[in-house]
């Protein structure tokens, strides 16, 4: 009975070394994330995100050997993320409409739930400090707006407008809704106040 208590417990207890490393590695990437929207990249240097990680800066470098690599990495990982998160349902809806609006809901949602890694895309879009091959594989995950926006144009549910100014433009104002959104802590009127937003993002793309 002994015995089977202590296998018991040592099945509780991480049983390999990956386990380890994939914990360290996710310490790094989140305090990393914190650090770079609350300092910047010249003011977060690896010996801080190190500390504040709980690792070794010997640590850090063994999974980014580099800043720029460890910043790289955490953009492409926050637009694949965001890319999923918006695409959830959308398939599902019959119509333009209802993709258009799925999308920007779901868009909308995950960035009250996400404000650090939402300021982090925002913060970083356009920046020097992530490089051409992150900010292309990052925006590869967001190739589907282009076909949905065709399809829309083709429907007659929207404009014809580029899909890149609307892109832009539609990003602008979802960030202002969920800006507006994460200030109500009521439930009912949070979703109130989204739908409001969305029949606005939507007058202004509509046909």
């Amino acid at each position: 009975m002994e015995k089977s208590k202590k296998k018991s417990s040592g099945q509780q207890k991480p049983d390999s070394e990956s386990e380890k490393i994939s914990a360290n590695r996710e310490k790094i990437l989140t305090t990393a994330l914190t650090l770079f929207t609350s300092r910047g990249f010249f003011g977060t240097p690896t010996s801080l995100i190190s500390k504040e990680a709980g690792v070794s800066t010997g640590t850090l470098f063994f999974y980014f050997k580099t800043k720029e690599e460890l910043i790289d990495t955490l953009y492409r990982r926050v637009k694949e993320e965001t890319a999923k998160e918006m695409c959830k349902g959308v398939d599902k809806q019959k119509t333009a409409k209802a993709k258009i609006r799925r999308l920007g809901t779901n868009a909308v949602e995950w960035g009250i739930k996400n404000p650090a890694k939402l300021k982090f895309m925002e913060q970083f879009a356009h920046s020097p400090f992530v490089s051409t091959s992150a900010h292309e594989e990052g925006m590869s995950n967001f190739f589907f707006l282009a076909d949905l926006v065709k399809d829309a144009i083709r429907e007659g549910a929207i404009r014809d407008i580029d899909p890149t100014l609307l892109f832009s433009m539609m990003a602008s104002a979802l960030s202002g809704l969920v800006a507006r959104a994460s200030d109500i802590d009521d439930p009912a009127e949070r979703d109130e106040i989204v739908e409001e937003g969305m029949d606005f993002i939507w007058n202004g793309m509509k046909a």
